[in-house]
């Protein structure tokens, strides 16, 4: 009985495809320009298409409700007379018959992601997936143009990932990597930014992109970058950007304990801590000193801060850093409202402690 149940559960889950499997019986029935198609060739002992098969699986049932829509296969290790007649020479092939084309469809060259088929077939048909795309915090660099506008500019560092599809070593970076770009999604000089190789070939083969995945840096104003040779743990691209890009960052997205401070505030600091006769001095020169850094919009804050001390003693300090560190760890905060939560922390701290050169990162002026 139970083999009897497994062998009816099999049934079911094999006829569950909603992918049509193309034989030359039905070919011309199920190919006869009445709708359009995408028709996937492929031999069942290649690598590449055991890889796409599961996603053209999802995108076969992306569109299940478009009737007027065929998302098919051919066995054309099998069937080879189907795959000479439409001059397929590799697996996967995958070929667009639009409506009304049964003899010679278009060869699909575009990426083969879920998300990359199914914007293929939206833009030719209009018929919308029923995908719902995650926000994605990394860059697409897809075009010559759109590569050019962003690498090389004089305000942005930028990390890109030259990738393919199909590539294995790809598809394994790719979670780490979107990672990465979200730890750096506030940093407004770096860039965490990919390039899908089979989509904007230009951009690959002018940067000598011989294998996947190629990752390269690109200082700000540097149009031709420098490979990465870096571990691909996301500690250890938090770290690489840091020093590129001036940043503090944390793994996780959080700031580290330099992120923000101001060294020119640092003499003032640690005299308005160590010498309080001379405290209202000191705010004076505080206040003068936030007028020539107005471009900081940290800077105003130390001379709050000195002033709010001066007023309220030394608990301010302790209490208010307890605040902060509550509506941070709840977790509710925009990633910008993160920051400016994290960064007044900090300068908070530079109250507690001594401060010396070291303690400051300080931004690109780009």
């Amino acid at each position: 009985m139970r083999s009897l149940l497994a062998c009816f559960a099999l049934a079911l889950s094999v006829a569950a495809s909603n992918v049509v499997d193309l034989t030359p019986s039905n070919f011309k029935k199920v190919i006869d320009g009445s709708k359009p198609a995408l028709v996937e060739f492929y031999a069942p002992w290649c690598g590449h298409c055991k890889t796409l098969a599961p996603i053209y699986e999802e995108l076969a049932d992306a569109f299940v409700k478009e009737k007027n829509l065929v998302i098919a296969k051919v066995d054309a290790d099998t069937h080879k007379a189907l795959g000479e007649q439409f001059k397929v020479t590799g697996f996967p092939t995958l070929k667009w018959f639009p409506k009304g084309v049964t003899e010679e469809p278009e060869a699909y060259s575009g990426g083969r992601d879920l998300e990359s088929l199914a914007k293929f077939i939206t833009e030719k048909t209009g018929f919308k997936s029923s995908i719902k795309k995650a926000i994605s915090y990394v860059q697409e660099l897809n075009t010559p143009e759109k590569f050019d506008a962003v690498v090389g500019s004089k305000d942005k560092h930028v990390l890109v990932e030259f990738f393919a599809p199909w590539c294995g070593h790809c598809k394994s970076l790719a979670p780490i990597y979107e990672k990465v770009a979200r730890d750096f999604a506030t940093e407004s000089n770096c860039v965490v930014a990919n390039v899908d190789a089979t989509v904007n070939q230009d951009s690959a083969s002018k940067h000598d992109v011989q294998g996947y995945p190629t990752i390269k840096f690109f200082a700000a104003g540097d149009k031709e970058g420098e490979k990465y040779e870096g571990g691909r743990t996301e500690a250890d691209f938090v770290a690489f950007l840091n020093e590129k890009c001036g940043a503090d960052r944390l793994v996780g997205g959080g700031l580290g304990s330099k992120a923000g401070l101001i060294h020119e505030f640092t003499t003032l600091v640690n005299r308005f801590k160590n010498d309080k006769a001379y405290r209202t001095e000191t705010v004076a020169e505080a206040k003068k000193l936030v007028k020539s850094l107005a471009k900081n919009p940290y800077a105003s804050y130390y001379y709050k801060v000195m002033e709010k001390i001066s007023k309220d003693g030394e608990a301010y300090l302790a209490k208010e850093i307890a605040r902060l560190e509550k509506i941070v760890a709840a977790g509710s905060t925009t990633p910008e409202k993160r920051d400016n939560f994290e960064i007044r922390r900090n300068i908070l701290r530079a109250f507690q402690r001594e401060l010396d050169e070291d303690d400051e990162i300080e931004k690109d002026e780009l």
